[in-house]
């Protein structure tokens, strides 16, 4: 059992869900970290939903950015954190985030587009 990677999940409106480290955890157990943002305000299928509210925050290391932390707030989270568990477990890094292929357009962008912004690449931002 990694309890690193257990996900929690919040059923409110929007929902939020979260796994790994807080901004606040990993600042303090790792001397340098990049923090990545995308709002749902700037997704497609968000937009034609109605659900403009929340976003998607991602946590890595900087040195060779492995992530530490997830959250998302916004429509379907407790669905969408799943990515995120898989690729904490798995130890992916921002990069092979960004390099797998995000289907367009869905809920699951936003993820990829926070990988991008950690690492100042991010082009659908607003």
């Amino acid at each position: 059992m990694d309890y690193r990677v257990v996900p929690a999940c919040v059923y409110t409106l929007p929902e939020l869900a979260s796994v790994g480290m807080t901004e606040e955890q990993a600042r303090q157990k790792h001397s340098d970290v990049k923090i990545g943002k995308f709002p749902f305000s700037a997704n497609g299928k968000a937009l034609g939903m109605g659900e403009r509210e929340g976003f998607v925050k991602i946590i890595a290391e900087s040195r060779y950015g492995e992530i530490l932390g997830v959250h998302i707030l916004g429509p379907h989270a407790t669905d969408l954190i799943s990515e995120a568990v898989v690729a904490m477990r798995n130890e992916a890094t921002l990069e092979e985030v960004i390099a797998a292929i995000h289907p367009h357009p869905t809920l699951s962008e936003p993820i990829q587009e926070a990988a991008m912004d950690a690492l100042g690449e991010s082009v659908h931002k607003g």
